[in-house]
């Protein structure tokens, strides 16, 4: 019927059946809400996911496997869902809330006494109303999201055409990634010198509910700067750009000069996964005018990447490096760039950081001789 809203999908995720029963009886009682599976651990959760889609996760802060959100950062770095967090008030801190958001939790409900059975048909109402309100959020909306971008973005002067010309980095380096991606990068941005002479370009295989908060995530690790992309960014020296989730981001030229490069936004309608495409990305920066073009792919099942390192290796100043086996959560993408015969280092993810800061200082000095003896 036109005009129908689909039901939301949700997961419920509680240690206690009793708690589980409870919670999907009083979410199948709204017309707007769909129970598709109750977990009581976090694999559960993570096998659940991995079967069924699920627009909400209902789960309770203190479920088995849970310590230190671990299973909240799971959830998000391998099957990224909103949540609403069930939590008693003595374990809420903003500490805690600060994390959980930025892992994807938009809304929390305080768990009602007794603690060993709460009574949540007390909360029937609020709990339904937080869940459904994920339609209201920028996990779900996404006008609502470039608003909140929008919030965050810093009012800069327009550059004038020479600083334009000569803002684009000499070095350009290409992340791409997909399951387990999200952690592998923030590994290697932790490592990533500060005072780094390099565009970073992220494109990790994520939904668009989520790169502006992981973008927020990653600027606590860093003190480069973290951006989500977006069309007109130039990749600066020490930025790092995240590619938005669900849309492909490439470079182009500015005003035709194919050193100077602006970050490009499109979504494919053909694509049904791997967006953000680490191909494109890779491509793109392979065919620009930019001095050096370091390809890096990480953890993640496929082949995205392998088309984007074959166009960067043979090209003049281009360099590439795959994670290896041992420290990848999937060993597919990687694999598959390893096998083509396009890369030139295969690295531990912990190596991967520190390889990039001496190559950029080693680059950055052979350029510095060389303007000099010119």
């Amino acid at each position: 019927m036109k005009g129908q809203i689909n039901k939301l999908r949700v997961l419920v995720a509680d240690g206690s059946s009793y708690a589980r029963l409870i919670l999907e009886s009083i979410l199948s009682c709204s017309p707007e809400l769909e129970v598709v599976g109750l977990a009581s651990n976090g694999p559960q959760v993570l096998e659940t996911l991995r079967q069924r889609k699920a627009d909400v996760i209902l789960a309770s802060a203190d479920l088995r496997r849970n310590e230190q959100l671990l299973v909240f950062k799971q959830i998000f770095s391998e099957c990224p869902t909103p949540i609403v967090m069930l939590i008693e008030k003595e374990k809420l801190s903003l500490e805690l809330l600060k994390e959980a958001i930025d892992l994807g939790v938009y809304g929390v409900v305080l768990k009602p006494g007794p603690a060993a059975r709460p009574a949540y048909r007390t909360l029937a109402e609020e709990i339904c109303r937080k869940v459904a309100a994920v339609r209201d959020t920028a996990y779900w909306d996404p006008s609502k999201r470039l608003c909140v971008l929008g919030e965050e973005m810093q009012v800069l002067p327009q550059p004038t055409q020479r600083e334009l010309r000569n803002a684009t980095a000499d070095t350009i380096i290409v992340l791409g990634a997909s399951t387990g991606g999200t952690q592998a990068v923030e590994q290697i941005i932790r490592q990533l010198d500060p005072k780094l002479k390099a565009a970073v370009l992220v494109a990790i295989h994520l939904p668009p509910k989520f790169t502006h908060s992981y973008a927020r995530r990653l600027k606590g690790m860093t003190d480069l700067t973290v951006i989500e992309g977006r069309t007109g960014l130039i990749p600066k020296p020490g930025k790092v750009i995240i590619a938005p989730g669900g849309r492909n981001m490439v470079v182009q030229t500015v005003m035709g000069n194919t050193s100077s490069l602006k970050i490009s936004l499109n979504e494919d309608e053909e694509a049904v996964h791997d967006l953000p495409s680490v191909d494109q990305l890779m491509v793109a920066v392979a065919q620009s005018g930019v001095r050096r073009v370091v390809g890096v792919v990480l953890t993640g099942m496929g082949k995205d990447g392998t088309a984007g390192v074959a166009a960067i290796s043979q090209r003049n100043g281009g360099h590439v490096i795959a994670q290896d086996e041992a420290s990848s959560v999937i060993f597919g993408m990687a694999k598959s760039a390893i096998d083509s015969g396009n890369t030139d280092k295969v690295l531990p993810l912990s190596e991967i950081g520190p390889y990039l800061n001496r190559y950029v200082a080693a680059e950055q000095q052979l350029v510095s001789t060389t303007d000099v003896n010119s």
